[in-house]
């Protein structure tokens, strides 16, 4: 069903980043680092969809098996009239899933600190799903903030697919789930995805694929530098890295320098020493156990987990503690 209605989005008016000024930044610390936000360019996003579909990156198509295996049961847990939050802007086809099969939602809130991105997501379902009522927030959800009223006759459910907790900070995760709690009443959930730990070669695999699109995407921020600061650094300067840090339960990326050089970033000059790694994303894994401690210490009861056959991800829905109902 197709729908000719404007999408009004609701802006919280969240602190843009300015890449120039984290660039310099992270690139003036010790170790150095670059947020991970800033691979998202167009080329960027384009890449990361390739990586998804690779032999070696199972996250992706895990998580959608567990939910079409299990989208039946899950639906049991929306209420008549519910409404579906999303954290990040969606559109996916692991939203279509949920939205296909739980026909007692009627309304859909994405939330998402682009515009663009949200604008995208809301138009696209908006247009799939003539009879949702589509609200966008343009909203930092990593912080606190208030939801809009809902008239709805059902419960809220909201979601965080795509492993996406992995990449907080832990103190960052639990303040997520903290700030997500203070918004769930006693008959809502959170349904949430996470990879789980497993052999090393797995991971490190996932990272590391053969057709090096997750090398692409980790150098693409080497092209994005040089586009916005207009200078023209050598990608063959600079190498993919990825590996799994055992102490600290995380695949971390990073891009190692292979020559030494300086870089004028806008009349700030930046060394580089030969070896010298950049420091790009973490991606923490999680056991189960781990998973619903850290949700528990952030007044998050679990009420049901769901998972494939090798435990290499994890659905988890969580309420509300009662104690802090």
């Amino acid at each position: 069903m197709s729908t000719d209605r404007k999408i009004k989005i609701i802006d919280k008016k969240p602190k843009k980043s300015s890449f120039k000024e984290e660039i310099l930044d992270g690139l003036k610390k010790k170790p150095k680092r670059i947020n991970p936000k800033f691979f998202y360019d167009e080329e960027g996003s384009k890449l990361f969809e390739e990586i998804t579909e690779t032999e070696e990156y199972y996250p992706t198509r895990t998580e959608r098996g567990i939910l079409e295996k299990n989208i039946d049961e899950i639906c049991t847990y929306f209420g008549m009239g519910s409404a579906l939050f999303e954290y990040g802007s969606g559109g996916s086809r692991k939203t279509m899933i949920i939205l296909d099969h739980c026909k007692q939602i009627k309304a859909y809130v994405p939330m998402d600190i682009s515009k663009t991105a949200l604008e995208a997501s809301a138009e696209k379902l908006s247009s799939r799903y003539g009879y949702l009522n589509v609200l966008p927030i343009c909203v930092d959800y990593t912080k606190p903030f208030d939801i809009p009223f809902l008239d709805l006759e059902g419960n809220i459910i909201a979601i965080f697919l795509g492993s996406s907790i992995g990449n907080f900070e832990p103190e960052t995760a639990s303040q997520f789930l903290w700030n997500t709690m203070k918004n769930l009443g006693p008959e809502d959930g959170l349904l949430i995805g996470v990879d789980l730990k497993k052999e090393i070669s797995v991971l490190e695999r996932a990272y590391n694929d053969r057709k090096g699109v997750t090398e692409k995407f980790n150098l693409n921020l080497i092209d994005r530098i040089n586009r916005e600061f207009k200078i023209n650094v050598k990608k063959s300067d600079f190498k993919h890295m990825a590996y799994y840090n055992v102490e600290k339960g995380r695949i971390e990326m990073h891009i190692e320098v292979l020559q030494e050089m300086d870089l004028d970033l806008m009349g700030t000059l930046i060394h580089f020493n030969q070896g010298e790694r950049i420091h790009t994303e973490n991606s923490y894994k999680y056991t189960r156990e781990e998973f619903v401690e850290l949700a528990k210490r952030n007044a998050l009861e679990m009420i049901k987990y769901w998972t494939d056959e090798k435990n290499y991800f994890c659905i988890f829905l969580f309420k509300r503690s009662k104690k802090d109902s």
